[in-house]
């Protein structure tokens, strides 16, 4: 029987490829990937930010055991995806924010919210990626290889 991980892929829509990219890559790994995630084949219709964030993306993220980013050379500069990050960072401390560098993104910066509160960051590798899910703090570059230490993960009363 296969781990089904429950995740949100935070993301920008013109980066939607990478999303279905994700899920194939980690398809036929005994893993179901179930994603509440917005995309351009799952569009959201609202117009108000403030409704947006609370009626349709803070339910989703809440849902997920997991936000994920893809990190791409825009992600840094993208409102909507560090507002995600810093919402998950408010919910309970057992939700992890795990960043993946997309194929191509090597030597591009993560958001600021990321470095901040990532409980890791890997290469666009399943393996890596299956055990960031399970809780291991890898902090690599785009390219597998390890980065320094990371600050200290928030920790729950």
């Amino acid at each position: 029987m296969s781990e089904v991980h429950n995740v949100f892929i935070s993301h920008r829509h013109e980066d939607d490829h990478h999303n279905a990219n994700f899920k194939r890559l980690m398809d036929g790994k005994d893993v179901q990937i179930r994603d509440s995630s917005i995309t351009s084949d799952r569009p959201n219709q609202a117009r108000s930010p403030e409704y947006i964030k609370s009626a349709i993306l803070a339910p989703r993220i809440q849902w997920a055991g997991k936000l994920v980013v893809i990190i791409t050379p825009d992600t840094k500069n993208h409102d909507w995806v560090a507002w995600e990050i810093e919402y998950a960072n408010k919910l309970p401390s057992d939700k992890l924010i795990i960043g993946v560098w997309a194929p191509g993104s090597a030597g591009c910066e993560e958001p600021e919210p990321l470095k901040r509160y990532a409980d890791a960051i890997v290469p666009w590798d399943p393996a890596k990626i299956l055990a960031a899910f399970n809780g291991e703090r890898i902090f690599e570059n785009a390219q597998g290889v390890p980065r320094l230490a990371q600050p200290i993960k928030r920790i729950g009363c």
